[in-house]
């Protein structure tokens, strides 16, 4: 990962960025400075355990980008809130210091409602069955736990509903199950809105496959870039016309393709920007993007700044309203904004920084 020099990182958090006049609850006629980038956090971010000076060094980064920053309920960094079926204690102490560290750094939280206790799961164990989906007969347990997060945390808005379908593929169907999906937002969403009526609820944040040769269920969606599976199409219609209520719309993808092709420059800014114009044909929700990957080559998650910004760009003018770089601390190949915080001389800005800065619009 190249290193930005220290000077270079200065005048970067120094630049006044514009003002995010419009909020991501916005109509889908969204322009480009109403256009935000935010960041997931993963298991490790700049977080108290790591050496004190790199941590510090992390939250000051930390602190110049955003200012949307999502953290699960459960997993990549939190741990279960509800370890006992039928007990009545939570433990939300790792949920609080995440939110605590968002807060610290001028943050506007994001919680996405995923995984599950693994209690509610068919593999009944939290790890590593945390991208179990909860059973049918939990669905209102998960509700009811969502509606507890809501409750602890008032100073949350935003939700997303559970994290790229996971653990509802129907194989049988050979398709998503994208009606027990629909059924489990459904009730997160009534049961939330219930008790924080203010609170803004988002999904279906289905992980688009898309393939350069495509030879069966190929939709129209389709470019020099690849074919979308019309599979998942199918499963984002149905959710836009069966969702009891919703005030964003949440997707994800790569730039690469499922048999391995990967798009120049050029061809990722088409992919972005079509897909996410095919969503805002479809619905006046506000897109966001709540994972993006442009990686360079097969076999690597790594990126390059132009491949990243030829995303972001291409989701821009698509008309998306927020895009979410998720990881911002170095753990893999994937772009990060600053180096590992578990040892010293960590927390140094990367040369993904100043990109990540400028389609922030935090000041």
């Amino acid at each position: 990962m190249k290193l930005l020099p220290i000077s270079l990182f200065s005048l970067a958090v120094m630049l006044s960025l514009p003002v995010f006049a419009g909020g991501p609850t916005d109509a889908p006629d969204t322009t480009a400075a109403e256009f935000q980038l935010g960041v997931t956090h993963e298991r490790h971010s700049a977080d108290w355990w790591g050496d004190e000076e790199a941590v510090a060094d992390a939250k000051r980064i930390l602190s110049s980008v955003g200012p949307l920053q999502n953290q699960h309920l459960m997993g990549f960094g939190a741990v279960n809130p509800w370890p006992e079926q039928h007990s009545d204690e939570r433990d939300w102490q790792s949920l609080d210091e995440r939110i605590e560290l968002i807060e610290e750094t001028g943050g506007t939280p994001v919680i996405t409602l995923c995984c599950a206790p693994g209690w509610m799961t068919p593999g009944g164990e939290d790890w590593p069955d945390k991208y179990e989906a909860p059973q049918p007969q939990f669905y209102g347990d998960y509700a009811q736990l969502a509606a507890e997060a809501a409750q602890r945390y008032p100073q949350v808005t935003y939700f997303q509903v559970w994290n790229e379908f996971k653990g509802f593929w129907n194989n049988e169907a050979n398709r998503w199950d994208y009606e027990g999906y629909t059924e489990l937002y459904n009730k997160v969403y009534a049961a939330v809105k219930e008790v924080r009526p203010d609170a803004e609820l988002g999904g279906p944040y289905l992980s688009l496959n898309t393939y350069t040769y495509c030879t069966h269920d190929c939709s129209d969606l389709e470019g020099s870039w690849g074919t979308v599976d019309q599979r998942d199409l199918n499963a984002m219609e149905y959710w836009l016309a069966n969702a009891v209520g919703g005030e964003f719309f949440t997707v994800d993808t790569w730039s690469s393709t499922n048999d391995g092709y990967h798009p120049t420059q050029v061809e990722t800014y088409q992919k972005f920007q079509a897909i996410t114009q095919w969503i805002t044909d479809r619905t006046e929700l506000p897109v966001w993007w709540s994972e993006f990957y442009a990686p360079e080559r097969a076999g690597s998650e790594a990126s390059t700044v132009g491949l990243l910004r030829a995303a972001i760009e291409g989701m821009r003018d698509g008309g998306a309203a927020v895009a979410l770089l998720w990881g911002p601390e170095c753990q893999s190949e994937l772009p990060c904004i600053w180096t590992a915080t578990d040892q010293a001389g960590g927390g140094h800005p990367t040369e993904y920084l100043p990109l990540v800065q400028e389609f922030s619009t935090h000041q």
